[in-house]
């Protein structure tokens, strides 16, 4: 079993297809002064051609998957007319007497150890973009008029170094079963387009990706990260009758209503959906999740030179609502910063930016841009409030107060009478540690057990080396949960958790034994966790916890549960389905 980072949901049994980009290794070639003209008039119909490449492949991308994943190409458009690659490359040309491939790699060279050497992680997200554009170029240069790189045409699971945009949005959903790359994040690039497609991914395997060979059977889990070579037939078997039973949940109409969820022994459970952007409501209505949980607003500006205006975003957040017209919607406010930057922003180098300027701290500092997203989400809403406003990285009552401040400033504009529900991403051990003080203020909490694990524990999540230690069970997670839990009960907050750690059996099972009933996933994880639901006992799971104590050691807690889950469901799957 290899452990690497989940990046897309969902599971994949099948044989492995490595695929490698076609290494272009320009030589190192002059010319004769004669030829430098001839050389700059190669490379200039090169780059055009990469340019209307990139275009045919953004407009493909907007018509199959919407404008969001298109604009993902916009700067590899950009990049291709930027002065500072074109001129300097012909200068090479022409005072260095290089031939243009030779030049033009030269330069590309330099680019990318100048965005290394920068360290900042909008700038780093620059290098995709720049190996996207090399490979075409190149090949170009080379006389190869096919693709860098050659898919599967049967169905297989892709093993690759690095998925690159430009290859990942051409993935076929029919035949690329799942991706393992040794590179990546759960915000690349790729990662998003693969989301998009409903193809699940692992990312981050790094030097472990040798492992894997092709041919090889694996059964790859993209949403805890999990590749196992060679699995057994048990598991095998396990995965074969889940997918069966999942697969009929892509039958059911759009339309259909969910049915009330309920526990082994009738308490009310609920599932509700977390969506990247408004394309995936009828993924999730199909599923049954009942409503949006975690609404992720940040689609609107990755990416974009511009500030979305209210009417484009209040167009975005009226087709959710009109998605689910009985069900409540939760939207998170720009969560930006951290791996998440839009290109109109002057966002600062920062040694750690994931603990920097990002989230609340920029909406509070650029109260128009926070101003501009409110008004939109509160006029979608409407009167009733069915808007519900959902605050990430909370750390303190002050921003709290502040943020609600300038909600009340924005009900006062629009002559709107009705008070707009307004939570916490609890996600912070600050935030943890202070919610008696804080949610005095507020109407509900959103538990993100992600990062709060994340920041808990001094663990990067993204940080394949170091997922072993990135335990949600931990003793110190297991009392931080329940400490939030129990808080939040004697304020009269509504509780929901947003975190993968209730897509996880055993997870599920502790939040359940802790008291949680409300819980949003990715749309893929929602069948699954339905029908584990329907077996447990929550008066079980009580007894549980009070014979050993919930929080004294995650490893005999975590043989607790799993004990439990695997009397309750065949061997087989509890093999497949439990850590």
């Amino acid at each position: 079993m290899i452990h690497g980072i989940g990046a897309s949901p969902g599971r994949a049994l099948g044989p492995v297809r490595r695929i490698e980009a076609r290494a272009e290794r320009p030589e190192h070639r002059t010319i004769a002064s004669d030829d430098v003209e001839r050389e700059v008039e190669r490379l200039e119909e090169a780059l055009r051609w990469a340019a209307d490449r990139i275009r045919r492949t953004r407009e493909r991308t907007a018509r199959a998957l919407g404008e969001v994943e298109a604009n993902i190409f916009d700067p590899q458009i950009l990049i291709l007319s930027d002065p500072d690659l074109v001129d300097r490359t012909i200068h090479y040309i022409r005072e260095n007497f290089l031939s243009a491939e030779r030049a033009f790699d030269w330069r590309l060279t330099e680019l990318r150890t100048a965005i290394l050497d920068a360290g900042h992680h909008m700038v780093v997200d620059r290098l995709t973009d720049l190996r996207d554009i090399r490979s075409r170029v190149l090949a170009r240069l080379a006389g190869h008029e096919g693709d860098p790189l050659a898919l599967p045409s049967e169905a297989a699971v892709i093993v690759t170094e690095d998925l690159t945009p430009s290859v990942a949005v051409r993935l076929d959903p029919g035949l690329v079963l799942g991706v393992a790359s040794g590179s990546g994040s759960r915000t690349s690039h790729s990662t998003l387009l693969a989301r998009s497609l409903g193809i699940p991914a692992v990312v981050g395997l790094g030097k472990s990706l040798a492992r894997i060979e092709d041919r090889e059977t694996v059964l790859l889990d993209g949403g805890n990260g999990r590749v196992i070579v060679q699995p057994g037939e048990t598991e095998m078997a396990a995965h074969v009758q889940m997918a069966r039973r999942l697969s009929e949940y892509g039958e059911v109409p759009v339309e259909r209503e969910p049915s009330p969820l309920f526990t082994a022994d009738g308490v009310r459970v609920h599932l509700r959906a977390n969506i990247d952007q408004p394309h995936d409501v009828p993924a999730a209505r199909r599923v049954g999740a009942e409503g949006v949980g975690l609404f992720r607003s940040e689609f609107l500006v990755i990416g974009r030179r511009v500030i979305p205006s209210e009417e484009e975003q209040y167009g975005a957040y009226r087709e959710v609502l009109e998605g689910f017209p009985d069900h409540p919607v939760t939207l998170r406010t720009f969560d930006i910063g951290g791996d998440k930057f839009p290109l109109f922003l002057d966002l600062p180098a920062e040694e750690n930016p994931y603990l920097g300027w990002r989230a609340i701290r920029v909406c509070l500092d650029l109260p128009e841009l926070f101003r501009n997203q409110l008004r939109a989400a509160i006029r979608a809403g409407g009167e009733e409030g069915r808007m519900r406003i959902l605050v990430p990285f909370i750390i303190s009552e002050t921003e709290i107060l502040r943020t609600k401040e300038i909600v009340d400033g924005v009900l006062a504009e629009l002559g709107h009478h009705t008070r707009v529900p307004l939570g916490a991403m609890v996600e912070t051990p600050a935030l943890a540690s202070t919610l008696d003080l804080v949610g005095r203020h507020l109407d509900f909490i959103s538990l993100g057990t992600n990062d709060l694990t994340q920041y808990s524990l001094a663990v990067d999540r993204g940080n394949a080396r170091l997922q072993h230690l990135s335990d949600p069970l931990h003793p110190a997670m297991v009392r931080s949960y329940d400490r939030v839990f129990r808080v939040a009960t004697d304020l009269g907050l509504e509780i929901g958790v947003c975190g993968d750690l209730a897509a996880d059996p055993i997870g599920l099972t502790l939040l359940l034994a802790l008291g949680y009933r409300d819980f949003s996933l990715a749309p893929a994880s929602v069948p699954e966790v339905r029908e584990l639901v329907g077996l447990l006992s929550t008066a079980e799971l009580a007894r549980i916890g009070a014979r050993g104590g919930l929080a004294n050691g995650a490893v005999q807690l975590r043989r607790r549960l799993h004990a439990y889950i695997a009397d309750l469901i065949p061997s087989s799957a509890a093999r497949l389905s439990i850590p």
